[in-house]
């Protein structure tokens, strides 16, 4: 067999129907690491910076805007890399930006500093990496993407409910600069090595099918049924359908309220008088929960497509955010975490699949990253 560019012979050798999943073991590992520049964790550092620098929150969170714009910019020279290469080096050395980042923001000491060292960081993850996640999986599977995507995300969720409690820890025990040079340390030690000797662009590229099939088991009486055949789009083609700007334009307006959530939920119910700790318990109930609710996504999506499991996401995630308003006591708190959450998390996993379903895999990259500054920019 003809090996793809960059494959090896013991990618050859692994069995057909397990590889797929292996992407998504990696892709699950670059997902939490990212969530090092999410603005959960973020949120953290928010009282730490002020009490040694004297920062506000509006200054901390300039680090955020300028990060979003970088990720913006760098998102569609990704995308079209993705296309051509894969999500191996893009994830691998993206890795190496985002952990060196978090190490150098530990010795910073000044304001300017900070900014540099962080845009660096976030607009790398979300303008790299969080790309590379969603093309990576969408190219391995068709029939089985939402469940496959479901899980990949989980990592997003896992790291949302893990980095946030591990940061205050640290910062408890040895301050915030080792709690920022702990996440560059995992960020490097999780995720460069295993996307360097794992990830490859499609199964086509090893003689393979999506979801694990394979082209003997498409004659087996009991093969699974063939998915509806793919409508690969071009860039071009894709901007020119309501579809697509419909899409963009629901996708747009998550990425604004939900990254405002994201960064002052945990401020926010400190200001109503809760404690850190517990403002930390309901951001870590709230990441299970969107994982259990990333998992149902994939399962729903499957069954019932992209457009209903989208809508749905979007209707509860609303009226989650109006129990945020009211969390003013323990018990509407967690409630918040949890219906937020589960809403929250269906929602990530629609994002993550719904253009792949709606135009293919061939320019899924290009397509994403020109939808990522648009989103950005709302």
């Amino acid at each position: 067999m003809r090996l793809g560019r960059g494959e090896t012979a013991s990618s050859e050798r692994r069995p057909a129907g397990t590889y797929g999943w292996v992407i998504v073991g990696v892709a699950f590992v670059a997902a939490l690491t990212e969530v090092s520049f999410y603005n959960p964790v973020l949120g953290v550092f928010v009282r730490p910076l002020q009490e040694e620098f004297g920062w506000d929150r509006l200054t901390v969170s300039l680090a955020v805007t300028m990060g979003n714009v970088g990720g913006a910019l760098v998102s569609p020279l990704a995308g079209a890399f993705l296309d051509r290469r894969g999500a191996r080096l893009p994830i691998s050395g993206g890795a190496l930006v985002m952990g060196g980042s978090l190490i150098a923001i530990a010795f910073t000491q000044t304001l300017g500093w900070f900014y540099i060292f962080y845009f660096l960081g976030r607009a790398t993850a979300i303008g790299v990496i969080d790309l590379a996640v969603a093309v990576a999986v969408s190219n391995w599977f068709i029939r089985r993407r939402g469940v496959a995507m479901g899980i990949a995300l989980l990592g997003n969720r896992a790291g949302m409910a893990l980095l946030p409690l591990l940061v205050q820890l640290v910062i408890v025990w040895a301050g915030w600069r080792q709690a920022w040079f702990t996440l560059g340390i995992l960020v490097l030690a999780l995720t460069v090595l295993p996307a360097l000797r794992y990830l490859r662009r499609r199964p086509e590229d090893l003689g393979l099918l999506p979801d694990g099939d394979t082209r003997e088991a498409e004659y087996a009486p009991e093969a699974p049924a063939a998915p509806a055949p793919e409508s690969d789009w071009t860039l071009p083609q894709a901007v020119r359908t309501p579809a697509f700007w419909f899409v963009t334009l629901a996708t747009s307006h998550v990425f604004l309220i939900s990254g405002a959530i994201n960064l002052h939920q945990m401020p926010h119910l400190e200001d109503e008088g809760l404690s850190a700790t517990l403002a930390v318990g309901v951001v870590a109930v709230f990441a299970v929960f969107g994982g259990v609710g990333g998992l149902i996504a994939g399962m729903v999506r499957d069954q019932i497509g992209s457009r209903w499991t989208m809508a749905l996401s979007l209707v509860t995630s609303a009226s989650g955010i109006v129990l945020l308003i009211y969390a003013t006591n323990p018990f509407l708190a967690y409630l918040y975490g949890v219906w937020y959450g589960l809403s929250f998390g269906v929602m990530v996993t629609m994002m993550g699949v719904i253009h792949a379903d709606y135009f293919g895999r061939t320019a899924l990259g290009r397509i994403r990253g020109f939808v990522a500054p648009v989103n950005i920019a709302f």
